[in-house]
């Protein structure tokens, strides 16, 4: 099946956009020293996170403006310009000048890039997955959608073993996070020219040539579709509140409030990332054959029941080194299992001619407003309450999801991923 071929290239472009944007997190420590100089460790890294949440509250603007181009022009430009976009944007991180240099216009400027990386990367992920599904064309979508979402946590996973080489090989001092974010700037290049290659999906080309392109999929999408905009909102918050504890939490709990060493710390989340990514397709077979409510129902309780003790052990006092292991490896699992077939029931919610704007929008403001601010959140309720804190935080929007499934499960059904 020549389609498959597809896949490679459309999920390489991934990884390096999901590189560039974990960077962030991986650095947010020595960003907030070099572009917050509070003398205040917490308020520093507080800042450098308030920065990594400025960027996801521009993503639902990006889900509209790169929804509109990829309803009505074309899923394969949409995700062209959006590469680019985060290429340049990461680029420009990795040059700019310090607090200690300009001094209030750095931050500024950070921000300011922040918001245009976060507008970019509101194109990408369900994106990808819509653009691999449709040509696909029904082919294992649960399983298909998992592996879009590993190769999301590939591109932090690389951006975390950048971190290690650097920690380890580069003598410039605090001065080394810039190659990272250089090195991402000119892979973008590399995705950029990957993803430009490939053709565009069949169903919107069948919707081309039916002249069924609807000219303001949003408003459509609000007017006839309002249940699907509503469930893949709180499915885009749980999923991404659960990944970014991983993807952008972990390693400063375990650096800053756990105070293991800046290593120990990118090994921790290491682990957990690979567990992870894993796992993410396992678990999309087994939604394939069980069925993607069903299963998402079924981890979403998991969380419920055991995200408390998962956190504890992640949090002994002692540090006992297995006992922190074995709580990665639930929290991975976790994490897997309710982000494995999230992409797939997502787009199935969506008619052809309205799933990258519905997708897009409703799946970014889940993350804006629960996951892009789960990091700085975890870090407020772990510094004022509690280090197990952050977990009743996932348990309370576990809660919210179940309850927003079941008031919206009669209005739900499943799309077809096939030509009409």
């Amino acid at each position: 099946m020549r389609k498959r071929k597809i896949v490679g290239p459309a999920i390489v472009g991934n990884i390096v956009e999901y590189y560039d944007f974990g960077l962030f997190a991986v650095y947010a420590p020595i960003i907030g020293s070099l572009f917050f100089p509070m003398g205040d460790q917490f308020l520093q890294t507080l800042s450098a996170f308030a920065t990594f949440a400025v960027g996801f509250l521009m993503r639902p603007l990006g889900g509209l403006v790169f929804g509109y181009i990829g309803d009505r022009f074309g899923r394969k430009l949409s995700l062209t310009i959006s590469i680019l976009g985060m290429a340049l944007c990461t680029f420009l991180i990795g040059i700019l000048p310090s607090y200690e240099t300009i001094g209030a216009a750095a931050p500024v400027m950070l921000i300011i890039v922040r918001l245009f990386q976060g507008l970019c990367v509101g194109g990408e992920g369900a994106g990808v997955a819509i653009f691999v599904l449709e040509h696909l064309e029904g082919y294992r979508p649960g399983l298909m959608g998992s592996i879009v979402m590993a190769s999301n946590m590939v591109g932090t996973l690389l951006a975390v073993f950048i971190g290690i080489m650097l920690n380890h090989f580069c003598s410039g001092g605090d001065a080394c996070w810039r190659y990272a974010f250089i090195f991402g700037g000119f892979t973008g290049l590399i995705g950029l020219y990957l993803r430009y290659q490939l053709g565009e999906t069949p169903q919107f080309i069948s919707k081309k040539d039916s002249n069924q392109i609807e000219k303001h999929p949003i408003v459509a999408a609000f007017k006839n579709q309002t249940a699907s905009m509503v469930i893949v909102m709180f499915l885009g918050g749980f999923t991404s509140a659960v990944a970014y504890t991983i993807r952008g939490y972990l390693n400063t709990f375990f650096r800053e409030v756990m105070q293991y060493t800046s290593d120990d710390s990118l090994y921790f989340t290491s682990f957990a990332l690979l567990i992870m990514i894993v796992l993410l397709p396992v678990f999309g077979m087994l939604s394939d054959r069980v069925g993607y409510r069903r299963f998402l129902n079924i981890i979403c309780y998991m969380i419920i029941l055991f995200i408390v003790p998962v956190y504890m052990m992640l949090a002994n006092p002692q540090k006992d080194i297995t006992l922190v292991l074995l709580g990665l490896m639930g929290i991975a699992t976790l994490a897997a299992g309710i982000c494995a077939p999230a992409y797939c029931y997502a787009i199935k919610a969506f008619e052809v001619e309205l799933r990258f704007s519905g997708v897009a929008f409703s799946w970014n403001l889940g993350l804006a407003l629960l996951g892009g601010t789960t990091p700085m959140i975890s870090r407020i309720l772990s510094e004022k309450i509690g280090i197990v804190a952050p977990a009743y935080y996932l348990l309370a929007i576990a809660i919210a999801f179940v309850i927003a499934s079941f008031f919206t499960k009669n209005k739900y059904k499943l799309k077809s991923l096939t030509k009409s």
